[in-house]
C-alpha cells in the first residue's frame, strides 16, 4: 500500500501520472501526424486528400497538419488537453471511415487507439501535471471554469478538468 499525505491508497497519485502517460503518447503520436503531413511528405498527403475527395488537397492536407501538430503539443503539454483532445477525435473519426478503412491491422488499429486515448482525456482533463494550471473548475474552488466558460458558485463543469479536486491547483482564487 502507498502513503500519501497521511492517507492510505494510491489512485490518486497514480492516476495524474497515468494521465501524463497517457497525454505524452498520445500527444507524441498526433504531433507526429500532423509534422509528417506538414514537413516530412506533404505533397504525398495533398494528393491523397484530393483522391478521396476531400476537396483541394493542399488546403485540407495543410490546415490537418496544423491542426494535428499544435493539437499534438497542446496535449502533451496539457494547456487546454480536452479541447484540443475533441478536435483531434473528430480528425480521427474522418480519417478512420475515409483513409485507413479497410484490414483492421494494417488499416484502422493505430488511429482507432489514439482515437480512445483522446476520448480518455476529453473525460477526465489534463490531469495535475501540465503546463497551464488555470483550468480549475471543480465546485470546491466556485471560480468557474476557463477551458468551458461554465459559471462559478458550485456550477462548475463536473470537475473534468482534470484538478485535485479536494483542493484547488491555486491558479484560482478561492470564494465562500
Amino acid at each position: 500500500m502507498c502513503k500519501i499525505d497521511g492517507k492510505m491508497g494510491c489512485h490518486g497519485y497514480m492516476k495524474h501520472w497515468g494521465l501524463l502517460g497517457l497525454r505524452l503518447a498520445v500527444g507524441f503520436i498526433i504531433a507526429y501526424m500532423g509534422y509528417s503531413k506538414l514537413w516530412i511528405r506533404p505533397e504525398a498527403t495533398a494528393t491523397m486528400m484530393a483522391t478521396i475527395g476531400i476537396g483541394s488537397g493542399v488546403f485540407w492536407a495543410y490546415l490537418v497538419g496544423i491542426l494535428e501538430f499544435v493539437g499534438g503539443l497542446m496535449i502533451m503539454t496539457g494547456v487546454y488537453a480536452p479541447i484540443a483532445a475533441t478536435w483531434q477525435s473528430l480528425i480521427l473519426l474522418v480519417a478512420i471511415f475515409t483513409v485507413h478503412r479497410g484490414n483492421p491491422v494494417t488499416g484502422y488499429f493505430l488511429p482507432l487507439a489514439v482515437l480512445g486515448g483522446c476520448l480518455a482525456l476529453m473525460g477526465t482533463g489534463a490531469g495535475k501535471y501540465r503546463l497551464l494550471k488555470m483550468q480549475c473548475c471543480c465546485k470546491s474552488c466556485r471560480a468557474g471554469c476557463m477551458m468551458c466558460g461554465t459559471g462559478g458558485e458550485g456550477g462548475g463543469c463536473g470537475g473534468n478538468c482534470g484538478c485535485d479536486h479536494d483542493k484547488p491547483t491555486g491558479s484560482m482564487p478561492q470564494s465562500k
